[in-house]
């Protein structure tokens, strides 16, 4: 227990001041309140346990001669109106410094009035009710392989939570030896869910033909986030091959800087234009200013600021960069990793690759030769149906040619066999906006020629109230027959659409397409950069405390000789090399509180991870104490 209170917010009482907690409020643990749950002819159970407020007293007494200075002194060190929490740091019966974090809730003279020389200081805590060992304890663990252990003595009185510094320092055995970051730019005014997007021209060939890569491309994979997503490669082992790949977007901001940013140095915030803009971003992540990234901690609304800057980001290099740049939210961290010549072949879910043909497409038009395989699950880049797919009634849609149904939809298809006020059609709707569409392979036959034109494909500009007529499909020349359509370009002006539409209302017919290319607004799709060669380490590790059965996973694409922080007490993990946030790296054996602690005594720490070769463990944790 607490023997003596040596200082508050780094100012030391002793010798002007003697401290000692008021009579009934000496530390203790608080009290929890007990939510239960009442029961029908049965006793209420335990449903929730709230922690109360923990406040504490202290009773100050002047020792030194300069009463007036010294009373206003204490007036500063405890000013209610500071919202900071300070360090209070006290000694326990065995001499060992210990603190907890708190503010000032309350600071009144005690006794008379007049003679003003003893004070009472109510003190709220912040956080962690125990106290902590002022001093860490800091274990450093050379690892060489896998499931090697390490004993970890924590002499505390009650748990702790450790915060865990990996270091590999030497690549790991049948991995992925090598990366490259593409920056990935989201530029539209949308969002885009499950978005198909194309790096194009990354030169397999050369790394092929240095062995750091597998011909068939087996172990060239794409990871978003530090998690492994769903690729499809085109012209591999060629100087351009094509990777597509999918993620969900938010809204891009439009965003500028408004103050210089020097060539080289380091800098505490960057100025942006508008604070409302700001709001769509996360709390931290990365913006991209002309060809440098920056990682940030925080976003200042009030001042139209970022804060906690680190320059060179994501391997990018130090530049100038002037007033009215445009800044870039970059929303995904995406890596290609490759050089695991053990690596098979990958298998993804159908509905995971984009419906638009592959090979004859990219960012800024997609061809359509299918449609969809299934209807439960979207696939990227599907189109939504207007009314119903059905074979018989008044009308409906169909997906093989000439009114016929299946999987794949190799057409999109509708009918109408009697007159009434239902119209069919398929609509793709596009964040990045539309500038034309070239239909082919199209069939139609009459059922009743000649009753009035057909109605054909439809665009509603952005922003606009009504969808707008692109061209008319021609009436058939004679009934029951099937005739060809096509139609190669839109009509001017054709404007970003946020949909395009192909639909039959009201006449008695059959029409389908069986090929549509879509044109792309290029100002708002997707722009990627791929970035250098550099080496990679796959960390794969179980952390397991032996002594607990708690295990922590941790999963996560690093350099080597940079270091992954993970915090098993406030619960972040950072990646020191960039300060981005790597939280889903992390991932728990079991439900609880919190990641991995440390029980009194000896624990052993158990690291799994197959392949290590050589990696730097260091514990760091601070005693806790009643």
């Amino acid at each position: 227990m607490i023997t003596r209170i040596i200082s508050y917010g780094g100012n030391t009482f002793a010798p002007d001041y003697s401290v000692g907690h008021v009579l009934g409020t000496e530390p203790r643990l608080p009290d929890a309140n007990v939510q239960t749950l009442q029961r029908i002819g049965a006793w209420p159970v335990i449903a929730s346990l709230q922690r109360q407020q923990h406040s504490m007293a202290l009773m100050i007494r002047i020792e030194g001669d300069d009463y007036d200075a010294l009373r206003s002194q204490l007036f500063r060190w405890f000013d209610p109106d500071d919202e900071e929490p300070q360090m209070l740091i006290a000694e326990n019966h065995a001499g060992i410094p210990m603190y907890v974090q708190a503010v000032c809730d309350d600071l009144r003279v005690y006794g008379a009035q007049e003679r003003d020389q003893a004070f009472v200081v109510r003190l709220v805590v912040h956080g962690d009710v125990r106290w902590r060992g002022e001093t860490e304890v800091e274990d450093t663990w050379a690892i060489t392989g896998t499931g090697q252990t390490q004993i970890i003595t924590n002499e505390g009185e009650d748990d702790a939570y450790p915060v865990f510094e990996i270091m590999p320092t030497v690549g790991k055995t049948g991995s992925y030896d090598w990366r490259r970051y593409v920056l990935v730019t989201w530029r539209a005014i949308n969002a885009g869910g499950n978005y198909p997007t194309q790096i194009a021209g990354f030169d397999t060939a050369t790394h092929v033909g240095a062995g750091e890569m597998l011909a068939s491309g087996d172990d060239l994979r794409v990871f978003v986030d530090g998690v492994e997503v769903a690729r499809y490669l085109i012209n591999m082992n060629t100087a351009s091959t094509d990777i597509w790949f999918s993620a969900d977007w938010q809204r891009a901001p439009q965003l500028e800087l408004t103050a210089d940013i020097a060539a080289t140095g380091t800098i505490a915030s960057i100025d942006l234009d508008d604070a409302s803009e700001m709001n769509l971003m996360t709390t931290r992540g990365f913006v991209r200013i002309d060809d440098e990234v920056f990682s940030y901690t925080g976003r200042d609304l009030t001042n139209a600021r970022l804060t906690g800057i680190q320059r060179e980001a994501w391997n990018t290099d130090e530049a100038a960069h002037s007033a009215g740049a445009t800044v870039h939210w970059m929303q995904h961290e995406v890596l290609l990793l490759y050089g695991d010549d053990t690596a098979s072949a990958p298998s993804y879910p159908a509905r995971h690759q984009p419906v638009f043909e592959l090979d004859d497409s990219d960012n800024e038009e997609w061809q359509y030769t299918t449609f969809d395989t299934t209807i439960p699950v979207r696939r990227p880049g599907s189109w939504l149906w207007e009314g119903s797919i059905k074979p018989t009634g008044q009308g409906g849609l169909y997906t093989q040619t000439q009114r016929t149904f299946g999987i794949p939809w190799n057409v999109m298809g509708m009918w109408m066999d009697e007159q009434h006020w239902q119209f069919y059609g398929w609509r793709l709707n596009h964040p990045c906006g539309v500038v034309n569409a070239a239909w082919a392979d199209g069939q139609r036959r009459a059922v009743d020629a000649g009753a009035q034109d057909w109605i054909g494909r439809l665009h509603y500009k952005v922003r606009e109230e009504h969808a707008r007529l692109q061209a008319l499909i021609d009436t058939p020349s004679a009934n029951g027959d099937w005739e060809s359509w096509s139609e190669a370009a839109a009509l001017s002006p054709w404007e970003p659409a946020d949909y395009i539409l192909i639909v039959l209302w009201p006449v008695l017919a059959d029409i389908e397409v069986g090929t549509v290319t879509v044109s792309l607004n290029a100002a708002e799709v997707p722009e990627f950069e791929i970035g250098d060669h550099l080496g990679n380490y796959a960390l794969a590790a179980t952390i397991t405390n032996n002594t607990t059965g708690e295990a922590l996973i941790v999963n996560f694409q690093m350099a080597t000789n940079e270091t992954l922080e993970i915090d098993t007490d406030e619960r972040p993990a950072t990646y020191e090399l960039d300060g981005s946030s790597q939280f889903q790296a992390i991932e728990l054996d079991s439900v609880r509180r919190y990641w991995l602690r440390l029980q009194p005594g000896d624990n052993e720490l158990q690291f799994d991870d197959p392949g290590t070769n050589a990696v730097t463990f260091d514990t760091i944790f601070e005693e806790r104490y009643y």
